[in-house]
């Protein structure tokens, strides 16, 4: 058997992570001057000296020199460079399609935003965003050897490192090999991504203090999915798959999902479900203030049973407080499984004030094991329309692929 230098992997890792660490506090600090980033991370003034020269000689940040307190006392201050490292994310929503171009700084440079419509032929759908990339880049008037990478998030399953989309209901899309077809048409390496792991990695992006821990982020919008991450680095699974919390079994009713089972989450608690129990319901003739606030009974969507609900009506409420129950009965086998440190809730039914996230949360402890759990905190996430673009601008520079511009980062 072959002996490792485990000393060796070790280190290796540990530079790496260091490197990681301190651009991110440069990004989440700047600008910031050396002994101050080494009080942040932990590190020595030297080890911060060393790590910071390399980031100037990549152009990943830039310096400039500051006057302090004391006169004809200069310091230099640390910034991350937007200028030499670009990044695009698409996300691919079920109405609407969003395109962001960021700076290592993470601010948006240019954003574009159009209808899905209707879903074509996927290789067409493909070809018309491939378009909305090139027309975002060229109106951003950027210098386009500066674009590192493009990741495309989308809901569904997908699979790790080819990118091929395994199956995503939202759009009916069955073994489509679209990292492929999007490499063939663009002239910047591109990676598909799950559109709720590009919405964790912004979650523990823009939250620093959580770099370091256990987090489980839930999208709860028209369908349910999840991504977990560790330590800042996103968990796949042996096959690629983890984070598929919206086909948690929460029912033994046999109410269909879209993945075939009955009884899933997404079947019965998201924005899809809530919309369809609140047509059925006007059917059966309850008497309820969602069809007056809807206009017509094809109109009732879920932001329309959240509105009755905020208005005192009984079907709604019930509705919703249901819909809790079945989300904190998912939420408690997590957190009895992965025993997490944070759990964001994001996603368009998180966008309907307090009362909704409370009913989850006591919801989860009824279903959470007494002493399971006891640190994990269960928080709204970031709900800004944008976030899963700009997440998915974040998985670019920390993918299994990397240009040689980002490698020494690994």
């Amino acid at each position: 058997m072959e002996n490792y230098n485990y000393a060796k992997i070790d280190k290796h890792q540990m530079a790496r992570l260091n490197k990681q660490t301190v651009m991110r506090c440069i990004a989440d600090n700047g600008p910031i001057n050396r002994a101050a980033i080494a009080r942040h991370v932990g590190l020595s003034i030297p080890s911060v000296m060393q790590i910071t020269d390399e980031l100037l000689e990549h152009r990943m940040i830039v310096s400039r020199m500051t006057t302090e307190a004391k006169p004809g006392k200069k310091a230099e201050l640390l910034s991350v460079s937007g200028e030499h490292h670009r990044f695009v994310g698409v996300d691919i929503g079920r109405t609407t399609i969003r395109i962001a171009v960021v700076g290592l700084d993470r601010r948006p440079i240019y954003t574009l935003k159009f209808p899905t419509s209707a879903v074509e032929q996927p290789s067409v759908f493909v070809d018309r965003v491939c378009k909305g990339i090139h027309r975002a880049l060229d109106e951003s008037k950027i210098d386009l050897d500066t674009v590192v990478g493009v990741c495309v998030a989308m809901p569904g399953l997908i699979e790790e490192g080819t990118g091929r989309v395994l199956f995503s209901p939202n759009f009916g899309w069955k073994n489509v090999p679209l990292q492929r077809w999007m490499n063939e048409r663009l002239p910047y390496q591109a990676i598909v991504e799950n559109a709720n792991r590009a919405q964790g990695m912004w979650e523990v992006c823009t939250h620093p203090e959580d770099m370091q821990k256990n987090v489980v982020c839930m999208g709860l919008g028209y369908g349910i999915g999840g991504a977990f991450l560790q330590r800042g680095k996103l968990f796949y699974g042996a096959s690629g798959t983890s984070g598929e919390l919206g086909h948690i079994t929460v029912s033994h009713q046999h109410v269909p999902c879209t993945c075939g089972n009955y009884g899933c989450l997404e079947a019965m608690a998201s924005g899809a479900a809530l919309a369809r129990q609140a047509k059925a319901a006007v059917d059966e003739g309850r008497d309820t203030l969602i069809r007056e606030l809807a206009g017509e009974r094809d109109s009732i969507e879920a932001k329309t049973v959240f509105d009755a609900a905020k208005a005192g009506d009984a079907l709604a409420l019930e509705l919703l407080d249901t819909a809790a129950e079945y989300i904190g009965t998912a939420l408690g086998t997590v957190i009895n499984i992965l025993d997490p440190d944070v759990i964001y809730l994001c996603g368009g039914m998180m966008r309907n004030g307090d009362r909704f996230l409370r009913q989850i949360q006591d919801a989860t402890m009824r279903r959470q094991m007494t002493e399971a759990g006891r640190r994990v905190v269960i928080r709204v996430g970031s709900l800004q329309e944008w976030n899963v673009a700009l997440g998915a601008t974040q998985v670019v520079p920390y993918y299994e692929w990397k240009s040689e511009r980002m490698s020494f980062l690994r």
